[in-house]
């Protein structure tokens, strides 16, 4: 977090050339700036003190609602709901209400998001807003939350060639046992985790919070709550933000589409490290081939090391790391003398704990998968999806086969029936939002954002070129952020699409060594 200002100084000339000729006419003004609504209803929440340290330290304060279990029917019981707020850090003059924001997912939690957030967002942002979220039901500290609902990972072979095909089939069985089981374990809250559910929930916590209208930020998942907020309720937003968007004309089979997103981010990483690209080869020639015993009985195979990279990928603060994990397992294979023996020792370290880390998953991948077939109800056969999970891999060969299939096989095990969403096929709505994507996404397909740009017909969009999931705020990019806070705070978009350069500058020192030696 230290580049920052840096970055900001280096970009502050090429994004106002970019952005200079869309500003240059008068901004669209969608609403009366700062003032509230004097006639906006008062909240009805009392905040008190966070039990959570992180929040409690960072001045956060939490509360509770209670809202029904299912919107379409009162009697059926309640599901509490855990919020927190940051408030404004401004004059009582300069705040303008609340900024809601959900961090996607789905199984994301917004308290343990927060914090972050919060230090991410611009000053001026934050003096004007009382930055507000909650976790979603079945998730974090909401109750009834999703409980012993961890998800088991395909298995791939270690080496050699990868059949998808048999790892979908073998995936998808395996998946459905433990689908079902935690269905049943959660026969109360499961058919209730859906995004209809979700944005009726959003539209409480606003009443409550006392807003007359909505300023809201959905990060990924959270842009699908956006979305089908806004076609629900349109009179009600008065600013949303839809970052790293899904597809508006989402499916089960439209998912699988994201399984590439990982192969087109980590470009960016390469581009920083340019070594980078050349080392991780020459790793994954050795492993493709064999496994590699490491020190204190661990083993690195090649899924180690992707699906850590894949993880990490999406966001730009993660890229040294990336650099820093390929060099040292570089080094150990292709290295010599002691070097090579010091990092073996690290490395093994590092792989120890990167599987326990994946032995401990929590519930966020189950909530993922039911909420994902609440909300879309085509479910088609093993052989369709193994065909989109063999494109992907294709257009991703590095990571596009597992996030394939782990989006493909889904819905194995479950029976909740869906409560399908308002899919957009053209104009959905004529709410003007602010639509944010990347060139380079890893999380979020960059096709995802250009269909919800024609689903906001009067919308703005600005494309950060890179491979940042989520850019207001978090690519620390000036371009995006000048355009980001100028419609948060005073409703103005500017007249035309922005396009905003890369603004990622690697280390001084370099994240990968030497990549001359390509052993094979």
């Amino acid at each position: 977090m230290t580049r920052v200002t840096s970055h900001r100084a280096r970009s502050r000339r090429a994004a106002t050339l970019l952005i200079a000729t869309a500003l240059a006419a008068p901004l669209l003004a969608t609403a009366p700036a700062h003032a509230a609504d004097s006639g906006t209803p008062a909240s009805t929440l009392s905040w008190g003190p966070c039990l959570q340290p992180a929040l409690a330290d960072d001045g956060f304060q939490c509360t509770t609602l209670k809202v029904p279990l299912d919107r379409r029917d009162p009697k059926a019981g309640t599901v509490t709901l855990a919020l927190t707020r940051r408030p404004a850090s401004g004059t009582p003059d300069q705040r303008i209400g609340s900024l809601v924001f959900n961090p996607g997912g789905p199984g994301g939690s917004g308290l343990d998001s927060a914090p972050f957030t919060w230090d991410a967002l611009p000053d001026d942002v934050k003096a004007r807003f009382d930055l507000v979220t909650w976790d979603p039901r079945g998730v974090g500290v909401s109750t009834p939350a999703l409980r012993n609902c961890v998800q088991p990972i395909p298995v791939r072979p270690l080496t050699g060639p990868v059949d998808w095909n048999a790892v979908a089939s073998t995936f998808s069985a395996t998946l459905a046992r433990a689908n079902a089981a935690c269905q049943a374990r959660n026969a109360t809250i499961a058919p209730h985790l859906g995004t209809n559910e979700n944005v009726a929930d959003l539209d409480r916590i606003r009443a409550a919070l006392g807003d007359d209208k909505l300023t809201y930020w959905g990060m990924s998942y959270g842009t699908r709550i956006g979305y089908v907020y806004a076609l629900k309720h349109p009179d009600r937003v008065r600013a949303m933000v839809l970052d790293g968007s899904i597809d508006p004309d989402g499916s089960i089979l439209g998912l699988v589409e994201g399984g590439s997103a990982p192969d087109q981010s980590f470009g960016s990483v390469t581009q920083a490290y340019p070594l980078v690209g050349d080392q991780l080869n020459a790793v994954l020639a050795r492993l493709n081939r064999r496994t590699v015993p490491l020190p204190d009985r661990q083993v690195l195979d090649r899924w180690v090391m992707l699906d850590a990279i894949s993880q990490i990928v999406p966001q730009q603060e993660g890229y040294a790391a990336i650099g820093g994990f390929v060099n040292l397992a570089y080094t150990a294979l292709y290295g010599t003398g002691d070097a090579q023996q010091q990092a073996r020792a690290d490395l093994a370290t590092v792989v120890a704990s990167l599987r326990k880390a994946r032995s401990n998953g929590g519930n966020a991948g189950s909530v993922f998968s039911l909420v994902n077939c609440l909300d879309y109800a085509d479910r088609p056969t093993l052989a369709r999806l193994s065909e989109s999970i063999q494109s992907q891999h294709r257009l991703g060969p590095l990571f596009g086969g597992t996030l394939a299939t782990e989006y493909a096989v889904g819905c194995s095990g479950l029976s909740v029936k869906p409560d399908p969403i308002p899919r957009i096929t053209g104009s959905g709505s004529p709410v003007p939002v602010l639509i944010l994507g990347a060139s380079r996404d890893g999380a979020t397909s960059v096709q995802w954002t250009a269909r919800m740009s024609r689903a906001f017909p009067a919308s703005r969009t600005v494309t950060y070129a890179g491979g940042q999931h989520v850019t207001w705020a978090f690519a620390r990019s000036w371009c995006v952020d000048y355009v980001a806070d100028a419609y948060v705070m005073d409703l103005e978009l500017p007249r035309a699409d922005v396009g905003c350069p890369n603004v990622y500058a690697p280390d001084d020192a370099p994240a990968g060594g030497d990549a001359s030696a390509t052993g094979g």
